[in-house]
């Protein structure tokens, strides 16, 4: 294992890891910061709540970092450990060892088996958002034993395939690194940068230093979200969460829910109103009471 920067430069990094710690003051409970090592590199780690709580872990989205959850964890922490975790590959204060890639689904699986172990964490309420959906749902289909329940959060093509212009829009980031770009694909997501609105310009401003400055894994930066087959998803014998901003513009939520319904053993799920991409943040409220009262319903 290695502890090289995961920046290109230490001008990047400082400037990266400098909004990061700004963006960290929203946090609005008390947290832990925890490095678990791994051969994949060293894993950044936020845990809040009772630390004899049952324990939640948290996947975020694709170029994003574990703060996108600051909306949702003060309720989440009341009455479970809340693990959040920056995906090992993307921006974030995660560090990959170079000559350790993630280089598929399997990895990330044993990536974030290896997170588990470190934290000592047996069975898990797994919850991922976008990105961080599609990992979770590849976790809990690879090592069931370890999911007590699952919820998937506007999981990224999972269900149903995404739009050719989310590639597109994700591309043009990488090709052309600028405020611009950036700010267009977060806008069409949902996230736009407001003044009354500190989330969004914080995940944007960190989605711009990051993909100026992190030193993207090439074998990592290849893997992107797949649908998952109709097999895979009958033999998934966990409950299963699934929301979804009823306008979503990277698939239709309509049909990502209905063959979620007709396919998932153990499934509930519905749309969540007035809103696209942003669910989790713009309709905080809505998302956390759902996501609580699923858990807790045993």
């Amino acid at each position: 294992m290695t502890d090289t920067s995961a920046f290109k430069t230490a001008e990047g990094e400082a400037a990266y890891l400098a909004a990061y710690d700004a963006a960290m003051k929203m946090w609005p409970v008390p947290y832990e910061e925890i490095e678990i090592p791994s051969r994949f590199g060293t894993t950044h780690v936020v845990a809040s709540g009772p630390k004899d709580a049952p324990p939640m872990v948290l996947l975020h989205g694709y170029m994003a970092n574990l703060i996108m959850w600051s909306p949702n964890v003060a309720d989440f922490s009341k009455d479970y450990r809340v693990y959040a975790i920056d995906t090992m590959g993307q921006p974030g204060r995660s560090i990959p060892d170079p000559n350790e890639p993630i280089r598929d689904a399997a990895d990330f699986v044993a990536w974030l088996s290896a997170t588990l172990d470190g934290l000592n964490l047996d069975r898990v309420f797994l919850l991922g958002m976008s990105y961080g959906g599609w990992l979770a749902l590849s976790f809990a289909i690879a090592a069931p034993e370890r999911v007590r329940k699952l919820g998937l959060l506007s999981p990224a093509a999972s269900l149903q395939p995404v739009v050719r212009q989310m590639g597109l829009r994700g591309m043009l980031m990488f090709l052309i690194p600028a405020r611009l770009t950036v700010e267009s694909c977060f806008a069409w997501l949902g996230f736009k940068d407001t003044p009354g609105d500190a989330l969004a310009r914080c995940l944007i401003d960190l989605a711009c230093l990051g993909v100026r400055h992190f030193r993207f894994l090439p074998e990592t930066a290849r893997i992107m979200p797949s649908e998952f087959s109709d097999d895979e998803l009958r033999g998934l014998h966990l409950p299963v969460l699934l929301l979804i901003g009823e306008n979503e513009v990277i698939y239709d939520a309509s049909k990502a829910l209905a063959r979620a319904q007709a396919l998932l053993p153990d499934f509930e799920g519905e749309l969540v109103p007035q809103s696209s991409h942003d669910m989790c943040a713009s309709q905080h409220q809505i998302v956390d009471a759902r996501v609580l009262d699923f858990l807790s319903d045993s």
